[in-house]
């Protein structure tokens, strides 16, 4: 299986000099939406009623929407903000809603949006069996391996990463503040404030990135980006 996240970024995204600052997981139930005329999931408001939702976080929103189900969840791992859906960061927030392997980014020259390829599906019925039992006999020799106190990764053998497919690039001109910053968060999610690491851009919109409950889980988050 290749691997994704930061090591696939650094392998076919960064520049040889360009180091990751944070990455999240973006997208499905990663993702929340503070932007005008949208709901908490990213579909469009619908008068006074989907703004209501929005604020409540309700069951009924939850099911249409696909979002958490039951109270208690844990936060996303970054909210968009903005005032409107026409801005940078709700559009790129829109353009990874429906993905399962995306990432949101920040390095010293840009913040973006990316998507990992997935691997390509089996030809035909008879590759599909000969995957499966693949997998199987895979994890059984895992399995074996783990036991036999083998690594996962010998040394001296490269590690395949996933593509990465960039969808939104935002230059580090265009980011106008980086703080802590508090977020309340919808009922479905554990109760309490949140503190998070604001990312601001030229047109209002801009990226929140959970950190937790506790607000030295943002300063350390703005100790990354900050290189200590």
């Amino acid at each position: 299986m290749k691997l994704d996240g930061v090591l696939a970024l650094r392998e076919s995204w960064c520049a040889p000099d360009e180091p990751v600052l944070l990455c999240a997981p973006v997208g499905t139930t990663n993702s929340g939406f503070d932007v005008r005329g949208l709901d908490w999931w990213g579909a469009p408001e619908r008068g006074f009623g989907g703004k209501a939702l929005r604020v409540l976080g309700t069951a009924t929103a939850a099911v249409t929407a696909g979002g958490p189900r039951d109270q208690g969840q844990s936060p996303p791992k970054v909210v968009v903000f903005g005032p409107g859906a026409g801005t940078v960061a709700a559009g790129a927030g829109l353009a990874v809603r429906e993905q399962s392997s995306a990432w949101w980014v920040l390095t010293p020259r840009r913040m973006a949006w990316v998507r990992t390829e997935p691997e390509p599906p089996p030809a035909d019925d008879s590759e599909s069996d000969k995957s499966l039992l693949g997998q199987v006999w895979g994890f059984a020799k895992s399995a074996r391996d783990a036991f036999a106190g083998k690594p996962a990764h010998p040394p001296h053998i490269p590690v395949e990463t996933a593509a990465v497919v960039p969808l939104v690039e935002v230059p580090r001109e265009r980011i106008t503040g980086v703080a802590v910053a508090e977020r309340e968060l919808p009922y479905d999610y554990t109760p309490g404030t949140v503190h998070v690491l604001r990312v601001s851009l030229a047109d209002g919109s801009g990226v929140d990135v959970v950190g937790g409950h506790e607000p030295a889980s943002a300063q350390r988050l703005l100790a990354l980006v900050n290189g200590r």
